[in-house]
């Protein structure tokens, strides 16, 4: 992945104190990730960038649609997302021993000028969508394709129907 400019935020003509970012998000971000999940949205993001001395204080504040497949019918749907997430950026010389152990704090160089957010908003934006969508009735006004539904529990009887030879044996195994 190459980091796009448009990300980047020169901090080092930044005053203190707080300055804030939009960005809006659609397919074209993705393009710019392997095997991205998300393949079409419409997301606004707030990015509120507190300048202090040594560090900086980022909210990332996230809302919008992606279009995702119901898991139940795997129909379309925009599904809603909403999310905010803070992280610390420390300006350090070294990287510290335990840098590693906290995921909210980003550790930057102090020769360092820019600090580019794609991948962090890369990063919340998938934490805002589910990792499974039970079905359609979860978004207002939308329900299942019920003619997928009734194929599905059509091969679901037939499934229930037949017995399966290999898993007899399994039958005789006496547990102690």
């Amino acid at each position: 992945m190459n980091a796009r400019s448009e990300y980047d935020i020169a901090f080092v003509g930044l005053k203190e104190g707080i300055h804030e970012f939009n960005y809006k998000i659609d397919r074209s971000f993705f393009e710019n990730f392997e095997s991205s999940p998300i393949l079409d949205c419409d997301i606004s993001v707030l990015l509120k960038f507190d300048k202090k001395n040594a560090f900086f204080l980022l909210d990332f504040q996230i809302s919008g649609t992606v279009k995702l497949n119901c898991n139940r019918c795997n129909s379309e749907l925009n599904y809603p997302i909403d999310g905010d997430f803070p992280v610390v950026v420390k300006m350090d010389g070294e990287l510290p021993a335990d840098a590693l152990a906290d995921e909210d704090v980003i550790y930057i160089s102090r020769s360092e000028t820019h600090l580019n957010v794609e991948q962090l908003l890369y990063e919340f934006i998938n934490l805002t969508v589910p990792a499974y969508i039970v079905d359609c009735s979860n978004i207002p006004g939308k329900s299942c394709n019920q003619e997928v539904l009734n194929i599905l529990n059509q091969l679901n009887q037939n499934n229930n129907n037949e017995k399966d030879p290999r898993w007899d044996s399994l039958k005789n195994i006496k547990f102690k």
